[in-house]
């Protein structure tokens, strides 16, 4: 089969295009693909981090043309060519932020009128994390021409479902990301590059934005330390925004010396020093979907908690795989951090490599392949 995937792929970073990458690394062993990347995603003026680029050392390159720029339309009509040209069987678009809709629509269109082949959208969100002007309207614009759209959570799939009642809507879930294994730590060693001993670590992983909660989780800290002293909090992330505010929170609740706060994108190599150091990666989101990295710390045999939102909770096999907060309040969630360290941690881990074996790329593509 010919598949073309439109999408972000090296040299972006960020979850998409790690989710793109490893998707078309799986069908490209069995299948023909062109994948279409982005020139540029975002105009530097709106975008809130430092860079757009992954600066990894280690990073999982395929094969792509870069063509398609969101917010210009000189570059439509030379993606939807190069697709066109291509002839494939299958259009994955992979689609997360209103931003590319107009871009989503106009390709998908052309491509329908041209060629009749089947059009499927990845919808990673369909309720956008952060605002945006006529959000449900262009969401709905981006998918127009779409014969089916994927969902990875069943928060997601009742979103669709809503969204496109006259639509094939493919319910699978969020693969894992195995490709962080690099075989350079050990959670010894990697306690050891932290300077951490022989404490509980609580990870926070992943960019710093105001709907993932970090306030929420370092707010539990306290209730959590007067419970079980010897824990600390590993944040590691860039921060979307003010920094400060974090900083502020955390000399607020007296916890620094109980805090070690990384604040940088982390490059690929380095991602398995943390979750090999850590015992719990902690998802405290106020809004969510799904989480790749939940399967990022079930590739690791690490156990989750998260707050009861989205589709966070249908990651989680209560006290096997992790623990779901009662709620969304700081209390809820340092007695639930409280509770996981009363769990097996060695069962935790089995059932976690499980989980990591059951969502497998394999199984993901030959589910939106039917």
């Amino acid at each position: 089969m010919k598949i073309a995937i439109v999408g972000p792929f090296y040299p972006f970073r960020g979850g998409i295009a790690q989710f793109s990458s490893q998707m078309a690394e799986e069908l490209s062993e069995t299948h023909e693909l062109l994948c279409v990347n982005f020139i540029y995603q975002y105009p530097a003026l709106i975008f809130p981090g430092k860079t757009q680029y992954d600066e990894s050392s280690d990073f999982l390159e395929i094969p792509n043309q870069r063509l398609l720029t969101p917010y210009n339309p000189f570059t439509f009509a030379k993606t939807t060519k190069s697709i066109i040209d291509f002839k494939p069987d299958l259009v994955i678009f992979n689609y997360w932020i209103p931003f590319t809709a107009i871009a989503y629509n106009y390709v998908a269109k052309q491509i329908q009128k041209k060629i009749k082949t089947k059009v499927i959208t990845i919808a990673h969100n369909l309720e956008s994390h952060e605002k945006w002007l006529l959000a449900e309207k262009m969401t709905r614009h981006a998918m127009q021409f779409s014969d089916g759209i994927v969902t990875l959570s069943k928060a997601v799939q009742k979103d669709a479902e809503k969204l496109f009642p006259q639509k094939q809507i493919i319910p699978a879930f969020h693969p894992t990301y195995s490709f962080y294994k690099k075989g350079k730590f050990t959670r010894k060693s990697a306690k050891k590059a932290l300077g951490f001993t022989d404490e509980k670590v609580v990870l926070f992983f992943g960019y710093i934005k105001q709907y993932k909660g970090l306030d929420l989780l370092l707010k539990s800290f306290p209730e959590l330390f007067a419970k079980i002293p010897n824990t600390r909090l590993l944040i590691v992330g860039e921060v979307y925004g003010e920094a400060k505010q974090y900083y502020d929170l955390i000399d607020e609740l007296k916890i620094k010396d109980k805090v070690t706060f990384v604040r940088e994108f982390v490059p690929n190599e380095e991602v398995e020093k943390y979750f090999l150091a850590a015992d719990v990666l902690a998802l405290p989101y106020k809004q969510a979907t799904q989480s790749g990295v939940a399967q990022i710390a079930f590739s690791f045999g690490k156990g989750v908690v998260v707050t009861p939102v989205g589709g966070l909770p249908e990651i989680v096999q209560e006290g096997k795989t992790g623990i779901v907060s009662a709620s969304m309040s700081p209390s809820d969630l340092a007695a639930a951090l409280s509770n996981y360290f009363q769990l097996d941690l060695g069962k935790i881990k089995k059932q976690t490599l499980l989980e990591s074996d059951r969502f497998s790329w394999q199984g993901f593509c030959e589910l939106i392949l039917k």
